[in-house]
């Protein structure tokens, strides 16, 4: 049953990491990921208060709002959430004060509905206007529909889709038509930035205050650069921000003078949009299907984003004795999605302290970029983001995998510009034995969207599992051979101790051939003492030799993390195994 004039619009932000990474300046890249995070809170709701003041203005309707919200919301991060309803949001649309309601907002989607093709269109307008003017590049991209039915959001039905699935149909054709220029190609520009190609549109006195130079010096920055600058300090001013602030410039400035090494890297959760499917489980209405969705996305906020902070950004005094606090600051956070960087040594064990505590039935796939902190973070991140898709997700989609937490990375020394295929078919390390798997830590006892399967001739450890958890075991279990993580730890043992300087030395013997890795292990080998040769339980040199040997790529993999600094050696280590 059609409802009213009703329409269901969705905002979506085009170009993310574009704008986040155009710069390679750390404070412009917060500043942007948090424009980002607050576009809807700092922009779309006041075009909606100007919106609805002329509404009623020219409806010569007598009630002032003055500065009461006119789209009305709901808190996401409280511990019960507000239920939606569609007869309660019909009748906040019958008043004069609210103009539209958040159906939905997580995953990337920013769902409304209005109560007029009208509104929508004038509050567009007035949102995407304010970002031109102030912000200049970044792209937002509007789909509606109309004819909206309360007992039709989602339908599995092809034939007579649901509301969602005709509007996500519509927005897709829009996506990949729409024309993303910059809006200066015509303008008589005069002065650009350099790395950006961006008009500079604001300068600003940075003249010392006692200065008695004749001539004032001037700093100018573009209208996007201004931005994020002014969106940063205002965060940064923020009682409680000093964690995230001084956490990244301690990052940079412990590498000055050493290796000056970053590591950035991108994790996506996995098979999202079948586990949305999934939480919906057969519902129709809008009533129910917000709901469940509005659940879905508390819980995917929480299990991939707030929960990982507390770990991994937990101070000396917080963190348990046994623990080591790594050093991260997280660029980007929403929905399933997480940016973060660090220093290089610490790249693989922050990546597997996510990795390792997301709760079973959920996963995700982490790419990470080593580059020295020089390298612009535009070329770093899309190495990153390659690592993460072309690899760890390919392979999973590649065996039939949608539960396993897979980590991918590379070194990057050169020949960044190009894309991550050339260059690992250029350096020869197309061949090697990522992706690796991290297995969870953690079981959930009750997961909502999932069915557990009742099967009383199950073993213990399998009882109350759900179809798609036990089929990917099954297919892990067979992959285990080559997803190596499962080996590195007692491999790294092993490798350890050989000494730091002659696992650096085998970074040329492994690349070469078979027989000059041979000829230098038993090098290596023979000047081994007894006692280390003991902790590596093998009956012979020549056990040892073919234990490496057999494990050829993932000691590749290990030999190049020691450039990065993994696995440092303890002081006098390396005094000792000559």
């Amino acid at each position: 049953m059609e409802e009213k004039g009703y329409v269901l619009c969705m905002y979506d932000i085009r170009g993310k990491q574009e704008f986040i990474y155009r710069s390679s300046k750390l404070k412009e890249i917060v500043g942007a990921s948090l424009i980002i995070r607050d576009l809807f809170e700092d922009y779309l709701y006041d075009a909606a208060k100007t919106c609805r003041d002329n509404i009623n203005k020219e409806s010569k309707v007598k009630e002032e709002y003055k500065d009461e919200d006119a789209i009305f919301r709901y808190d996401p991060n409280k511990e019960k959430l507000d239920k939606f309803s569609f007869k309660q949001f019909e009748e906040r649309m019958d008043g004069n004060q609210y103009i539209g309601e958040i159906v939905y907002d997580g995953g990337g989607n920013f769902l409304l509905l209005y109560k007029d093709e009208n509104a929508m269109k004038k509050t567009t307008e007035i949102f995407t206007k304010k970002i031109l003017k102030e912000i200049g590049t970044l792209k937002v991209v509007a789909t509606y529909i109309g004819d909206i039915s309360k007992d039709n959001y989602h339908s599995d039905d092809l034939k007579n889709p649901g509301d969602y699935e005709r509007l996500y149909q519509k927005h897709r054709l829009r996506e990949s038509t729409a024309l993303y220029t910059l809006p200066y190609g015509s303008l008589p520009i005069v002065q650009t930035e350099p790395t950006s190609s961006l008009p500079l549109t604001y300068m600003y006195d940075n003249a010392p205050a006692d200065s008695s130079a004749s001539e004032k010096k001037y700093v100018k920055y573009s209208t996007e650069t201004n931005a994020k600058l002014k969106k940063y300090w205002k965060e940064a001013s923020n009682p409680g921000y000093e964690m995230g602030e001084t956490v990244l410039d301690n990052i940079v400035a412990e590498t000055k003078g050493e290796d000056s090494m970053l590591a950035i890297f991108y994790i996506d959760g996995n098979a999202m949009g079948a586990k949305v499917q999934a939480c919906l489980n057969g519902k129709k209405n809008y009533d129910d299907c917000v709901n469940l969705l509005r659940e879905f996305s508390k819980k995917i906020q929480k299990t991939f984003i707030d929960d990982r902070k507390v770990d991994m950004l937990k101070t000396d005094e917080t963190k348990s004795s046994d623990k080591k606090n790594y050093k991260s600051r997280i660029l980007i956070g929403a929905g399933d999605e997480m940016t973060i960087i660090c220093k290089a040594d610490e790249s693989y064990e922050t990546i597997k302290e996510y990795l390792s505590k997301i709760p079973s039935p959920y996963s995700s796939c982490a790419g990470a970029a080593i580059f020295h902190s020089h390298t612009p973070f535009a070329d770093a991140y899309r190495i990153a983001e390659q690592c993460c898709e072309d690899t760890c997700k390919n392979y999973m989609k590649k065996n039939g995998l949608t539960l396993a937490n897979l980590m991918d990375f590379e070194y990057c020394q050169g020949g960044i510009g190009f894309s991550l295929k050339d260059i690992r078919e250029e350096n020869g390390d197309d061949n090697n034995s990522r992706p690796w798997l991290v297995e969870s830590e953690v079981e959930e006892k009750v997961s909502y969207h999932y069915k557990p399967v009742k099967n009383k001739n199950l073993p213990s450890w399998e009882k109350g599992k759900t179809e798609e958890e036990r089929s990917n075991k099954e297919k892990i279990n067979k992959l285990k051979d080559l997803l190596s993580l499962q080996k590195v730890e007692d491999f790294h043992t092993n490798l350890s101790l050989l000494g730091r300087t002659n696992i650096k030395g085998l970074a040329i013997p492994v690349s070469l051939s078979e027989t000059a890795l041979r000829t230098e292990l038993r090098r290596i080998i023979a000047h081994m003492s007894k006692d280390k040769k003991e902790k590596m339980g093998f009956k012979s040199d020549a056990d040892i030799v073919e234990y490496f040997v057999e494990n050829k790529k993932l000691l590749k993999d290990l030999v190049r993390m020691y450039d990065m600094g993994y696995g440092k050696a303890k002081e006098g280590e390396e005094e000792n195994a000559k």
